[in-house]
């Protein structure tokens, strides 16, 4: 006859699977939080991606170019310090340092490395661009089409 495997097909979607996640990092305490849920939840063989987002600002002369160098050579050096204090054969960890819109760069980097899912953490004080301004979170949910944690 005509055997469906609907049922065991439906049973195997139950655990989405987390074969890799984004994480919004800014070194903050909220952050940190991401990164330890992230490596709680990752599947096996999985891979994590800490995304510093640098904020862009409209009109740079070349004055402050300088100090954006700084500021994204502290990015990278903050995640980059990060991935050094994960030492786990079976979850590669992967750092990106974005420039421009918090927001805009975290839905398209999600966007466009297929995550199956984007952690933020919520709090604690930032030295890179804050990912904590009002209402990045809720911006990236209404946006992303992938699904987003919050973790307090």
């Amino acid at each position: 006859g005509n055997r469906r495997y609907e049922g065991r097909h439906h049973l195997e979607k139950e655990k989405d699977a987390m074969k890799r996640i984004l994480v919004g990092y800014d070194g903050s305490q909220g952050s940190e939080r991401a990164v330890n849920k992230a490596l709680s939840i990752i599947d096996e063989g999985g891979e994590i991606i800490l995304l510093a987002v640098i904020p862009c600002r409209e009109g740079k002369g070349f004055l402050d170019s300088d100090a954006h160098e700084l500021a994204r050579e502290r990015a990278e050096e903050i995640i980059g310090g990060r991935i050094s204090l994960i030492a786990r054969e079976d979850t590669t960890v992967k750092g990106i340092v974005r420039e421009g819109d918090v927001v805009h760069e975290i839905i398209e980097v999600a966007k466009k490395l297929d995550c199956d899912l984007i952690l933020l953490g919520k709090g604690g004080h930032s030295e890179i661009g804050s990912f904590q301004i009002g209402s990045v979170a809720e911006k990236v949910i209404t946006g992303s089409h992938k699904p987003v944690m919050i973790v307090r």
